[in-house]
């Protein structure tokens, strides 16, 4: 049964913490990959957004 230590004492394992941040950090090195992957994906929808709209914008019932 574990119990929560407010002062911080019941910290992981400093391996643990570094396995996070390992993980962490190979999340964010995908996710700025894919986002430089689909950058033209995504200046053709703003474009398609600029020049059409949003779809259902016209039925929008809140400003």
């Amino acid at each position: 049964m574990s119990r929560i230590d407010p002062a911080g004492k019941n910290e992981p394992p400093a391996s643990d913490r570094l396995e996070n941040a390992s993980c962490v950090s190979s999340i964010d090195a995908e996710k700025k990959k894919w986002m430089e992957d689909n950058r033209a994906a995504f200046a053709a929808y703003d474009a398609l957004v600029d020049r059409l709209g949003v779809f259902g914008e016209e039925y929008r019932a809140f400003e």
